[in-house]
């Protein structure tokens, strides 16, 4: 509840301990990769 998370799964990318994004639903490897290295 603290994040609010309705669905499952729910992916939640955080930086400096604040949340910066968000993936919901199932996704392939490939798109985890592509959202992880374009917040970098």
């Amino acid at each position: 509840s603290k994040y609010q998370v309705r669905s499952i799964p729910t992916i939640l990318f955080f930086k400096n301990g604040e949340i910066v994004d968000q993936m919901i639903g199932a996704t392939t490897k490939a798109k985890i990769e592509e959202k992880l290295n374009s917040l970098l």
